[in-house]
């Protein structure tokens, strides 16, 4: 009896470590896997006394995803070793691409943020005027990318738009800086849409809330996809004429303009107009208020990079990252951006002719591509300077067989 008695006590003992086993196998090894991997890094926070985004901007790519487009993602993240991640919009483009498959879509974000994934970087998105084109929409994409390992965007209530959202970057337990992810919507039926009214407002109930908290308002940067109206401010006016000037066009239409030397930095480039808001809705004018924001970068136009300061404000531009679609030739890039402590910031970019190299995987399409205008005047001069250029050969082959005869 007493030796039953110990079997039945050694068994159910067994069966106990067996059950235990099998919770920390199949339940918390999972869990603590998951934590170590990024439950860490969920928590933004400086490192070595500094804290990194690298910023990708403008991929936008259809259900063929470039090599190339790769290839630059790949040597950004490896180059920079970001702390941060933020694809800032037009990641995707084309209702004919896609076609409001979800499964499609699916497939070709996770093609553009698994270089990151496998790196164990976390990541937030923005959204541009192109991605609702795929017919999905924004917030159904949103879904989409809340589906990635890595990923840790919001979309905050009370602001238009998806993934407006204030992230916070700790040094230790110290708040130390803000992030504000930003939707800059899209298209109007003449121009582009604005920063709206309530997102204004939500921006400054946040400031004004960790100034409260924390007795001074906090050090800022802030992503969005489509330009301040005020970037123009580090440009100025020239005569068309002018070697290396863009007309604008819309709100700046029959105006050209360059950038202004000494107001940016030395390697910057501007080879298309800033397509800004048809209306200047006050987004930058809130965020001088305080002096708390100390930098705002956007995309949209895939044929600009470079940055300077307005009102204490670095404004800049990231360049095009995509290679299914126009961009600046091998100057395609992606832009770091550096976070300190006390509150500065640093940025530059990271070309592809200098992390990658020379040679693209698709030649010819890079080529065509270099040939698309960048809007409809674009377009028109293109065809006048082909159309003059065969005007001349004509009169050269006429002259050639006149004299011929």
């Amino acid at each position: 009896m007493i030796t039953q008695n110990y079997l039945s006590l050694i068994f159910h003992l067994t069966e106990a470590v067996f059950f235990a086993v099998s919770v920390i196998y199949f339940v918390a090894l999972p869990v603590l896997l998951w934590y170590y991997v990024f439950g860490d890094k969920m928590e933004l926070k400086f490192k070595n006394g500094k804290f990194r985004i690298l910023m990708i901007a403008d991929t936008q790519e259809g259900k063929s995803v470039s090599s190339d487009t790769i290839k630059l993602i790949v040597a950004g993240l490896d180059r920079s070793q970001p702390d941060l991640v933020v694809f800032s919009g037009d990641q995707i483009w084309g209702k004919r691409n896609f076609k409001g498959d979800k499964a499609v879509v699916r497939r070709v974000l996770g093609e553009l943020v698994q270089p990151v994934i496998d790196r164990k970087i976390p990541f937030a998105v923005c959204f541009g005027n192109h991605d609702r084109q795929v017919g999905l929409s924004n917030a159904e994409q949103f879904d989409i990318y809340k589906t990635f390992d890595g990923f840790i965007g919001e979309s905050d209530d009370g602001a238009d738009g998806v993934g407006n959202h204030c992230f916070e970057i700790k040094d230790g337990d110290e708040i130390k800086y803000l992030l504000y992810t930003i939707d800059s919507h899209s298209n109007l039926k003449v121009g582009y849409d604005r920063v709206h009214d309530n997102q204004i407002e939500w921006y400054r109930k946040i400031r004004d809330r960790y100034e409260s908290k924390l007795g001074s308002v906090v050090p800022s940067v802030v992503i969005q996809h489509i330009p301040v109206c005020e970037v123009f401010d580090l440009m100025h006016r020239v005569k068309f004429t002018k070697r290396g000037s863009v007309r604008g066009f819309r709100t700046h239409d029959g105006e050209y303009y360059m950038l202004t030397k000494g107001r940016v930095n030395p390697d910057g480039f501007m080879k298309e107009s800033p397509a800004d808001p048809q209306e200047n809705g006050g987004e930058f004018a809130a965020m001088k208020e305080k002096g708390d924001v100390r930098g705002i970068y956007f995309g949209h136009d895939h044929n600009n990079s470079f940055h300077g300061d307005i009102d204490g404000i670095d404004v800049g531009y990231t360049q095009g990252c995509g290679f299914n679609v126009y961009g600046p030739g091998l100057d395609r890039g992606v832009r770091v951006i550096d976070l300190f402590p006390d509150g500065h910031l640093d940025t530059f970019d990271l070309r592809y002719k200098n992390i990658v190299g020379k040679k693209v995987d698709h030649p010819i399409k890079y080529a065509f591509l270099q040939l698309c205008p960048t809007n409809t005047f674009d377009a028109v001069m293109r065809v006048a300077k082909a159309m003059g250029v065969i005007a001349v050969l004509l009169v050269i082959v006429l002259i050639i067989m006149m004299l011929g005869a």
